[in-house]
């Protein structure tokens, strides 16, 4: 006859470490699941306010809706500079005044779209925002020969539908996260060029305007260029910024 002595502390012992493996077991599993993209599924849509990157670029864009007075100056100055930019041009504006879209291709601008009608696409249905940057799309395309894939909806209003339509259209939705604020009339230009270079950040899009209501943009713009400069900062165009890292919505 055999008698097994059972040790209760050895045994408590072996049961708290079969524990702690199982929980980290799970925790393991928990992880991988998280990190894991099922095959076949695909990103949810969303609008790029900055790209994730440590290196010491940034992009600065342009919005055009309207005038004739200051893009010609503010091309004047980015040439003068050295600088390519991204611009996205409402296509009214494209079509009335194709000798600037031209210029800005010509000269090594990056063309993005601005839309057509400038109103805010979230207050209108899924078919209506579809043509309008349809029809913005083909007046750029038929002036510049220049085909799209980014655009900054106007007023940057959006909403998950008007994500949705720009990708089924092959756009990315290009927003900022530095705005120049140079659209608004109690602006100086110190204003303008402080907010810009204390805003600056590595894969930041920078938000300027060269509509004619933004008359303070040709002044503020040189300050602008040289102040990034001396931080450290090299100007590209979105698309250069964007093989830098993902872009991201914060």
């Amino acid at each position: 006859m055999r008698i097994y002595l059972l040790n209760l502390k050895k045994i408590r012992r072996n049961l708290l470490l079969g524990t702690l493996l199982l929980l980290t077991a799970v925790l393991l599993t928990a992880m991988l699941q998280h990190n894991t993209v099922p095959a076949g599924s695909q990103p949810k849509p969303h609008a790029i306010y900055k790209v994730q990157t440590d290196k010491p670029v940034l992009a600065l864009t342009f919005d055009i809706s309207w005038g004739t007075k200051v893009p010609g100056p503010v091309m004047d100055i980015l040439k003068k500079k050295n600088v390519k930019s991204t611009f996205f041009l409402s296509g009214p504006w494209v079509k009335k005044h194709p000798e600037f879209p031209k210029r800005l291709v010509a000269e090594g601008h990056e063309i993005g779209s601005h839309g057509y009608k400038h109103v805010n696409y979230s207050q209108y249905s899924r078919e209506w925002v579809k043509k309008d940057i349809m029809a913005a799309h083909e007046a750029i395309k038929e002036v510049t020969g220049v085909i799209p894939s980014l655009i900054r909806t106007p007023n940057g209003d959006w909403n998950e539908m008007v994500l949705s339509v720009a990708e089924e259209l092959g756009y990315k939705v290009i927003q900022w996260s530095d705005d120049s604020l140079d659209w608004k009339k109690d602006r100086t230009v110190d204003h303008i060029v402080n907010r810009v270079l204390e805003k600056a950040h590595p894969g930041a899009i920078i938000l300027m305007h060269a509509s004619d209501t933004c008359d303070r943009t040709p002044e503020a713009l040189p300050r602008v260029i040289d102040g990034l400069r001396e931080k450290g900062y090299r100007l590209i165009t979105v698309s250069e910024l964007l093989k830098y890292g993902p872009g991201v919505i914060d």
